[in-house]
């Protein structure tokens, strides 16, 4: 196996919360090296790229300044680029006049459309909202023109992506999975677990920060009248006047549960005591709280495929609904909490392992052809 030093890049700070793209990027990073030997260097500053990498790879072009630095530098240097998009549309997850107005107590579809249709106008002129303005766009093209290989975790998202930079060649897409992998072992015994977070059972679970676009307040609001059953939301605030909000609407309602963090080595077990796991997210790529859910055999609730990829990664997920239709959520909800029918992950495809080995081909197919490709 050849020997390969990659630089990935990523913003600074982007462990602080830990999200989606630092997941894929660490795990990435891991199973690389394991099963590859790669050299791999996390860069959080532009200044430190240098020739001394074969290729770069970076993540999130949602993060576009930090992102489009990195582009430039790697550009001047002539070092091959790998981007790993992870990109949605963004218009359905935007927070509105809400947050300077403040939240209601649910997010409404006819509020939502309303300012996507007022964002798909203004933002011909502004550069703000700046994950669909112009200026995003702009900094999307570019950053595809200057990628070798541009690595969605979905052809939904690869497509997505292109229709937003209104880019028709696809011929640098290649689809890489995002990965989960929680082990079994990690269960705890249910006496040390209810014990040690005063947790009620049969409780309803949602993993993930604290925010606008994670849809908290649907799911509160949805089961409003059905205070008797848990619910339980970990994770850290990250929108803090969404988030006094919620806690409003949590005590108003009774029997909802918060905790900020807890140990990694822990989550599965949250999962395999969870009566069900919901994520009613207006933008993932693809989720991966629901696919480590699944993986645990927890049922889970997703949302329809304007906010997801589900072809991808939950095409026979049972439970889908609308994140915005309060009244489907709430059927939706009370189904599943009853049925409990559990989605078949195919962990082999989804593996962190098959990330790696999905990734090392287009490394190898950038250094087998390096005198041509990114000239």
């Amino acid at each position: 196996m050849m020997q390969i030093n990659v630089a990935f890049c990523n913003r600074p700070l982007y462990d602080n919360p830990l999200g989606g793209d630092a997941i894929q990027m660490l795990e990435t990073k891991k199973w690389l090296e394991s099963l590859y030997g790669f050299h791999i260097s996390v860069i959080t500053d532009p200044k430190e790229l240098t020739d001394d990498f074969d290729i770069v790879h970076i993540f999130n072009f949602s993060t576009y300044e930090i992102t489009n630095r990195f582009m430039e530098k790697a550009h001047q240097l002539g070092i091959p680029i790998v981007s790993s998009c992870i990109y949605w549309d963004y218009s359905y997850s935007i927070p509105p006049l809400h947050y300077f107005f403040g939240y209601p107590s649910h997010i409404r579809k006819s509020c939502v459309l309303f300012y996507r249709f007022l964002y798909g106008n203004i933002t011909a002129f502004l550069r703000r909202p700046r994950t669909v303005s112009w200026e995003f766009r702009k900094h999307v093209r570019k950053f595809i023109d200057y990628s070798s290989f541009v690595l969605p975790n979905s052809l939904e998202e690869g497509i997505l992506l292109y229709d937003f930079a209104r880019m028709k060649n696809m011929n640098k897409l290649r689809v890489v999975y995002n990965g989960v992998e929680l082990k079994e072992n990690q269960i705890l015994s249910s006496e040390i677990f209810f014990s040690k977070y005063k947790l009620p059972r049969n409780y309803i679970l949602q993993v993930g920060r604290i925010e606008y676009l994670k849809n908290q307040l649907n799911l509160i609001y949805a089961l409003r009248n059905h205070s008797d059953i848990p619910i339980v939301f970990i994770g850290q605030i990250s929108d803090f006047k969404y988030g006094r909000k919620l806690h409003a609407i949590a005590q108003e309602r009774g029997n909802v549960f918060f905790l900020d963090k807890v140990p990694h080595d822990e989550i599965a077990s949250f999962y395999h005591y969870a009566n069900l796991h919901v994520l009613l997210s207006l933008r993932e790529s693809p989720g991966l709280v629901s696919m480590e859910a699944a993986s645990q055999g927890c049922p889970i609730v997703i949302s329809t495929s304007e906010y997801l990829p589900k072809e991808t990664y939950f095409s026979k997920a049972p439970y889908v609904v609308d994140p915005l239709d309060i009244s489907a959520i709430e059927r939706t909800l009370l189904q599943a909490y009853q049925e409990r029918k559990v989605f078949d992950l195919n962990i082999k495809d989804f593996s962190w392992s098959n990330v790696a080995v999905q990734t090392c081909k287009v490394y190898e197919e950038i250094m087998n052809n390096k005198n041509v490709l990114n000239l």
